[in-house]
């Protein structure tokens, strides 16, 4: 599945939409480690609604790709893989807990920033593939994610 050539914009947006459903069950196994780490109880609260949100986008995605006649699993999300590994090596390291949310914060932010990419492009992709009720369905998880990455911000600047 994953050497499959990507020869139209079709064929791109199954491999970015599998990336992001990928992505989805990696937060979903992920961060209910992660909260266990945190200290502030805004960051456990905005770790409680990324992880019910990885949840709606995992449906949503898989629903995107139904539509398209092709299952939504085939592909890795590296970056998501990476971040996760990177955040798991911050807490080890992190000894002080306001640090430790610090570097959580700053995790999953990158996280977060990636998926905003990849799920504009997406939405986009649906757009022009002629999916507007998917590209809509990714708008809405789109703005979901910049909703998040705001509530860090808030968190981290107090």
């Amino acid at each position: 599945m994953m050497s499959k050539k990507i020869e139209n914009l079709k064929d791109l947006f199954i491999v970015k939409g599998r990336e992001i459903y990928d992505a989805s069950k990696q937060e979903i196994n992920e961060l209910p480690n992660i909260k266990k780490h945190t200290k502030n109880q805004g960051l456990k609260q905005v770790l409680d609604n990324q992880l019910n949100m990885a949840k709606n986008q995992k449906t949503r995605i898989q629903q995107a790709l139904n539509k398209m006649n092709v299952s939504p699993e085939g592909e890795k999300n590296e970056s998501c893989e990476a971040a996760i590994k990177h955040t798991k090596k911050m807490i080890s390291r992190s000894k002080d807990p306001e640090v430790r949310d610090a570097a959580i914060i700053n995790s999953i932010q990158r996280l977060n920033h990636d998926k905003i990419a990849s799920l504009g492009a997406l939405t986009s992709y649906a757009r022009q593939l002629g999916h507007e009720d998917v590209a809509n369905s990714l708008h809405e998880t789109l703005n979901e994610e910049k909703t998040i990455d705001k509530k860090l911000t808030d968190i981290a600047e107090n």
